[in-house]
């Protein structure tokens, strides 16, 4: 029975010292979280902004890098759309480097236009050929130390589920 008791004691007087760990903690954790900057860098967004030119009078470049991602879930229509951007002729000729791919999500309403270059020119002719306003270009950050290979992505949605709408040879 001596044992038993001197278990029960031990264990009452390691109790608060557990507690006390544990309060310590929380409280180190809570200011570091909620710390007013000293571990937190601050952005400076002018320099952010300046790297993107909004001006119309952009010339888009001779030859687009685009990736085409089937957003509706209908079998090959990113395959068409790739087929129809690189049989177009004009003054930009669009170039996929690598194949179709399908998106993690199959349920996009609308078509969804990524601009991965610092300019917005390209991503605008991309709209104006499958006839798409500028409301559905999204601008995407480029990385400083990566250099893009593709100039826009674009993710199809069900406004352009008709496989029928990228026949290579559409005027």
């Amino acid at each position: 029975m001596a044992s038993t008791r001197r278990k029960k004691k031990k264990s009452k007087k390691n109790l608060p010292v557990i507690l006390i760990s544990l309060a310590v903690g929380c409280l180190i954790t809570l200011a570091v979280v909620y710390s007013p900057g000293w571990f937190q860098e601050e952005i400076d967004v002018s320099s952010l902004i300046s790297n993107f030119q909004f001006s119309d009078s952009t010339a888009p470049p001779d030859t687009i890098y685009i990736e085409v991602w089937n957003g509706t879930g209908i079998a090959d229509l990113a395959g068409r759309a790739q087929s129809f951007f690189e049989t177009r002729s004009g003054q930009v000729t669009f170039y996929a480097p690598g194949p179709p791919i399908n998106a993690e999500d199959m349920n996009y309403a609308e078509t969804v236009i990524v601009s991965r270059d610092t300019s917005f020119s390209a991503a605008r002719e991309v709209a104006e050929m499958i006839e798409l306003g500028d409301s559905s270009i999204v601008m995407m950050l480029p990385s400083a130390d990566v250099p893009a290979r593709i100039d826009v992505t674009i993710i199809l949605g069900r406004d352009r589920a008709d496989p029928a709408y990228f026949i290579p040879y559409r005027n």
